[in-house]
């Protein structure tokens, strides 16, 4: 066993496209796909679905994938006591969150919930569909993430809870130079507008599917300049005056503050989202994380969440939900 194997593995479960994920290794096709048939070997069964794109994984990858994510991140915290470095603080919480709200969420939110002080925490930042992975499989005490109420993932986390903690609002957004917006939708059949977007893999990316498929085609122009899963990278290409990007509203607060963002669309163009907490059923978390739990659900706008006993209403799992 190769521990490059693992590492090879998991960056084709996040891209999804061995050409992807081997540029993201920065290694050639040819020498990726090795690796994985290597792994495939060792474990004696084949742990992708070539057939499919993005690819998938059989039920031995599915398995696979599990361990890998327990042995890299057991490997990574040994490595680092080892050589002396971050040092995992003690009966830390395992918060999984994707990466914008890493940014632009989660440090107040993460004060708030503490008692005499914000809790000891190792924050995991991913991307939505690994950071629900994640908590399915024990990788994480407690989930941070997006939703959209109107998108179910379908995800199975059996009997989850969850909780609002707030909202937000995914919008399409442009630079705006001297004092004028540099693009404005719907645009035209012959002046498209350039847009920046998130692949459909990305959850944002779904939304934004979802939000352009319910307006009428002909009554939408649009040129593809760019695409990245990173949300980020987009909100950057839109600040510098690449094209029109769909970010969530708190990510670009202070430049629509300060006026060199705003909005280049009516509201059609725009989806309402949650900003939601997760636990597993089965809550065999730190005490820590309990109580972070129980204080986010005094904090929540809703109140404590209660299991759902009826009909499940709209979440990115499934299962009995709690809200």
């Amino acid at each position: 066993m190769d521990i490059g194997w693992l590492e090879s593995f998991l960056a084709l479960v996040e891209h999804g496209s061995f050409t992807r994920a081997a540029e993201a290794q920065h290694m050639s096709q040819p020498a990726f796909s090795r690796r994985i048939r290597a792994l495939e070997g060792w474990f004696g069964e084949p742990l992708v679905d070539r057939s499919t794109y993005p690819v998938g994984l059989t039920e031995a990858g599915v398995k696979v994938r599990a361990g890998a994510i327990e042995t890299m991140a057991t490997l990574n915290a040994v490595r680092d006591e080892v050589r002396g470095r971050q040092r995992t603080p003690r009966n830390a919480v395992r918060v999984a969150v994707t990466h914008t709200l890493a940014t632009t969420f989660f440090a107040q939110w993460w004060v708030r919930c503490g008692e005499a002080g914000p809790a000891p925490c190792v924050l995991l930042p991913s991307n939505t569909l690994e950071a629900y992975d994640a908590l399915v499989h024990g990788g994480c005490d407690l989930l941070l993430a997006y939703a959209d109420p109107a998108l179910p993932l379908n995800i199975p986390v059996a009997e989850a809870e969850w909780m609002v903690l707030a909202d937000d609002v995914l919008a399409p957004y442009t630079a705006v130079t001297e004092g004028r917006p540099a693009f404005r939708l719907p645009g035209t059949a012959a002046a498209p507008v350039p847009v920046v977007t998130h692949s459909q893999g990305a959850f944002l990316g779904h939304v934004t599917e979802r939000v352009l498929s319910e307006r009428d085609e002909r009554d939408l122009h649009v040129l593809p300049l760019a695409q990245s899963d990173l949300t980020s990278a987009l909100a950057a290409l839109v600040r510098a005056g690449v094209g029109v990007g769909w970010l969530p509203e708190r990510l670009v607060a202070s430049e629509l503050a300060a006026g060199t963002l705003q909005r280049a669309g009516d509201p059609s163009l725009t989806a309402r989202l949650e900003i939601r907490l997760y636990r597993a059923p089965n809550d065999k978390a730190p005490g820590r994380a309990a109580a972070v739990w129980h204080r986010a659900a005094e904090l929540a706008p809703h109140g404590p969440p209660e299991h759902a006993n009826g009909p499940l209403p709209p979440a990115p799992v499934s299962g009995p939900s709690a809200r």
